[in-house]
């Protein structure tokens, strides 16, 4: 075994914490320099002399500054790139070819981003050397001598090789891109297809807007197709369908399968489905989230994602995870809640602004009940559920909405035909989509903002601190979080609130398919405690269906017009909503998830004249 020390520079207190790492350090006892300062006073660890007792890991507690890993020795020989010593490392890369787009899935921070920027050319890999060791181009074309990557390097360093890249974070895009929709687009067209992707990715109503004012839906579908708009020999395309919805992801997924007909393209996607839609092959990324990743041998689509959701990979006898991901409602709460008596009952509703008009069918929203909401952008989700809370008031209603719970009788065998009423009002913790904090207060300041005693609570911490991999994360602030770390934090603000109702809006955004699992899985458990109603908003259809105990769909025309359908079983709102995008899906044989059919298969073909638009669990 090796060990891997890493060291977090932003949670490294060397000034306040009496460098007690130091002090404890066994092998600094023995007057040899395994712990040392840098010229910013951070801890540096020598992995050499590290004997992996974990004593500087325990002393440097609470700030969580330092992490101790063993590795299997096979893989010092492999790594690709490291940014410094005692930081993240990577192990492997991904093998991109013409005409073969290539999937990437695994845990956030286990380098498929890191991989994109080196192989785009953005990062000069260093094969885990640096200072004055780094390598040079014809060391590293050397090092991969034999393979496919030797070609491709050779081309990349000569500038023989020209890359367009969609980035992960395009809610950044205002801040480095100025001006119109059309100029952007116009002045980045090199193949003359401007026209076609206005069209294909629906910016017609937007080709006029300053970049400033779009939506995130706007900002996906404009970075996507300025990336395609370039003539590039390879394309880089990292999380494509964050704030997109089922019908935007389809349309994607079919331009970027037309482009990867003799083109390189390598996609980093979190949503299953549409990895397994789109790709040719995928590459598996396992580790430890921020310290280092591995990249295994590309596999088929279903072997590679059924190896993922498995956590085993057989031709290397590795296993990266202690549970498979199962998406089976076996594997949820069995608690269905009390289906006699509704937490909230609503009549017909109609919502009416100067363009847009919105219509609910009626319904009943039981205790321990968790209704997914499907449909496109645009449509009216946001509404209903604000409507549903009382936030926003309806236009028209059918009936007004009746909360079960403010009235409680209690009987009293003493007291003849005695009643007690309590006003309980409904308390409603809402999770939108677009977070917003403070940039310069850390996790745990936003969590004491809603109870100061909450973190110290033994409850908050082993229900949503630890699955949703926290803790490490509390002294950090705002503006150092990735996307998907504030997407937890946001989830996990709402569900800390005691309410009678959560809303909670895009869950999935910028979170890695494995924390999807982990995600719903907290969810669905914190709602069934609490004895609440949840509405979850979600394109990801396979976590939707995953979550959910029934399902309102959506239906009309974005930003013109939409109608809510009753709540309905899931297998029934899947189908009916499928049906409205043409869409179909069928169970995988191994793992019993959904998985969508190729347009026009013979699959789908059976499907759409049987009526069976969803045969997922």
């Amino acid at each position: 075994m090796t060990r891997l020390a890493i060291v977090s520079k932003e949670d490294c207190k060397s000034k306040d914490c009496g460098q007690l790492c130091i002090k404890y350090c066994p092998v600094n006892l023995m007057n040899y320099k395994c712990i040392t300062l840098d010229e910013k006073n951070k801890a540096v660890i020598s992995e050499n002399l590290c004997t992996g007792c974990g004593i500087c890991v325990k002393k440097c507690n609470p700030w969580n500054a330092l992490k101790i890993i063993n590795l299997p020795e096979n893989l010092d020989k492999d790594v690709t790139h490291r940014y410094s010593e005692n930081s993240f490392k990577l192990h492997r890369l991904p093998l991109p070819r013409i005409g073969n787009i290539l999937g990437l899935v695994g845990q956030n921070g286990s380098g498929k981003s890191t991989s994109l920027k080196i192989l785009s050319g953005e990062i000069k890999l260093n094969l885990g050397k640096f200072g004055d060791e780094t390598p040079d181009w014809k060391e590293i074309i050397r090092y991969f001598r034999g393979s496919e990557l030797q070609l491709y390097f050779k081309k990349l360093s000569e500038s023989n090789l020209k890359v367009s890249v969609k980035p992960q974070n395009i809610d950044r895009l205002p801040k480095v891109v100025k001006g119109v929709v059309k100029d952007l687009i116009l002045k980045v067209d090199e193949r003359g297809i401007a026209e076609e992707l206005k069209h294909a990715f629906n910016l017609e109503s937007v080709w006029e807007r300053k970049v400033s004012v779009l939506s995130g839906g706007e900002l996906q579908r404009l970075a996507i197709a300025a990336a395609l708009a370039k003539d590039a020999d390879a394309y880089f395309i990292d999380e494509p369908t964050s704030y997109l919805d089922i019908k935007e992801r389809m349309r994607v997924a079919q331009e970027i399968r037309l482009l990867g007909q003799n083109k390189i393209v390598v996609v980093v996607e979190h949503d299953l489905a549409i990895l397994d839609y789109l790709s040719d092959q995928v590459q598996l990324y396992y580790g430890e989230s921020g310290a280092y990743g591995v990249v295994t041998a590309p596999m088929s689509v279903r072997e590679g994602i059924n190896v993922f959701l498995e956590g085993y990979i057989p031709t290397e006898n590795m296993r990266f995870r202690n549970e498979p991901l199962k998406f089976k409602k076996t594997d949820l709460s069995t608690y269905s809640g009390d289906r006699l008596y509704p937490l909230i009952s609503y009549g017909k509703m109609i919502k009416e602004y100067d363009t847009f008009k919105m219509e609910a069918d009626k319904g009943d929203l039981f205790s321990g009940d968790i209704i997914g909401i499907i449909g496109p952008n645009g449509i009216g989700k946001s509404t209903f559920a604000k409507m549903i809370a009382g936030v926003e008031e309806p236009t028209f209603v059918e009936k007004e909405i009746e909360l079960m719970r403010k009235r409680i009788i209690l009987e009293d065998d003493d007291e003849e035909d005695e009643e007690n009423e309590f006003d309980l009002s409904l308390t409603l913790s809402y999770k939108p989509q677009y977070l917003e904090f403070d940039e310069t207060m850390t996790v745990n300041d936003l969590f004491a903002k809603i109870d100061p005693a909450i973190v110290n609570s033994a409850f908050f911490k082993t229900e949503l601190l630890i699955p949703l991999n926290l803790e490490k994360l509390l002294s950090h602030t705002v503006e150092t979080l990735s996307g998907g770390e504030l997407q937890r934090v946001g989830i996990a603000l709402c569900l800390s609130r005691d309410a009678d109702l959560y809303i909670i809006d895009e869950p999935s955004a910028f979170i890695s398919a494995e924390d999807r699992i982990m995600v719903g899985k907290t969810i669905r458990r914190m709602i069934m405690h609490r004895r609440a109603t949840g509405i979850v908003i979600e394109h990801d259809l396979l976590l939707q269906s995953y979550i959910s105990d029934r399902i309102i769909h959506f239906e009309g025309e974005p930003g013109v017009y939409g109608k809510a359908s009753s709540p309905l079983s899931v297998k029934d709102g899947m189908n009916s909503f499928l049906k409205l995008q043409n869409i179909t899906f069928r169970s995988d044989k191994s793992t019993g998830r959904p998985r969508i059919n190729k347009l026009n298969s013979k699959l789908d073909k059976e499907q759409k004249s049987s009526g069976k638009y969803y045969l997922g669990t």
